[in-house]
C-alpha cells in the first residue's frame, strides 16, 4: 500500500513539475528556430556591409556580385512575409514599356518557360506599381545567418546574370526582327509517351 501511495505522489508532483515549467523559451521561435524578424533582417543586412533602406516592411539595398568574371551591381529587397515564416528576396529588373501592348508575348512566354529552369525557388515576377519585371526567391525564415542570406542573394543574382537575354528589355527589338515560328502541338512529355 505504502508503494502505491508513494508512486502516485510521484506521479502527481511530476505532473504538477511539469505544469509549472516555463514554455517561454519553447514559444520563442527567434532563439529556438533561427528565425529573425524585421529588426532582425535590417541589422543582418548592415552586417553584411549594405546599406538597407526601410520602405515600410521591406529593405531595399545596392548588392554587388561578381561572378564569372562580370561585375555587377543589383537593385534588391528583402522582407520577412506577414506570418513570418519566410523571407522573399527579391532583385529588380529593368522598367517596363509604358504600354503593357509594347511586351512582346514570345518575351512573356519565355520568361515563364524560364522558371522552370532557374531552380532553388527563383522565379520571374511582375510588380505592377513599379511596372518593373523582378527576380524573387523565398527562403524559409529559419536558421537564418549572415552567410546563408549572403548565399541567397549570390544564388538569386546568378539567376539574374544568367537570364539576362530573356528579361532584358533593350533585347526584346531585337527579337521582334525575327519571325515567329509556332508549331501546333508540342509533343508529348516522355511520361505521355509511355502510357501509350
Amino acid at each position: 500500500m505504502m508503494t502505491r501511495v508513494t508512486i502516485a505522489v510521484t506521479g502527481v508532483l511530476f505532473v504538477l513539475g511539469a505544469w509549472a515549467v516555463d514554455w517561454s523559451d519553447a514559444a520563442d521561435t527567434s532563439t529556438s528556430t533561427g528565425a529573425i524578424d524585421s529588426e532582425g533582417l535590417g541589422r543582418m543586412l548592415r552586417s553584411l556591409g549594405v546599406k538597407p533602406r526601410a520602405a515600410g516592411s521591406r529593405y531595399d539595398f545596392e548588392f554587388h556580385s561578381k561572378q564569372g568574371g562580370q561585375e555587377w551591381d543589383f537593385a534588391m529587397s528583402a522582407v520577412i512575409s506577414q506570418n513570418g515564416g519566410t523571407i522573399w528576396v527579391m532583385a529588380w529588373l529593368e522598367e517596363m514599356p509604358a504600354k503593357a501592348s509594347k511586351v512582346p508575348a514570345a518575351a512573356l512566354l519565355r520568361m515563364l518557360s524560364e522558371n522552370d529552369r532557374l531552380g532553388n525557388g527563383k522565379f520571374f515576377a511582375y510588380d505592377r506599381r513599379n511596372r518593373r519585371f523582378l527576380m524573387q526567391r523565398v527562403v524559409r525564415n529559419q536558421r537564418i545567418t549572415p552567410a546563408k542570406l549572403r548565399a541567397v542573394f549570390e544564388d538569386v543574382a546568378k539567376g539574374v546574370m544568367g537570364s539576362h537575354s530573356i528579361w532584358s528589355v533593350a533585347r526584346w527589338d531585337k527579337d521582334k526582327k525575327a519571325p515567329a515560328r509556332q508549331s501546333s502541338v508540342p509533343p508529348a512529355p516522355p511520361a505521355e509517351r509511355r502510357r501509350r
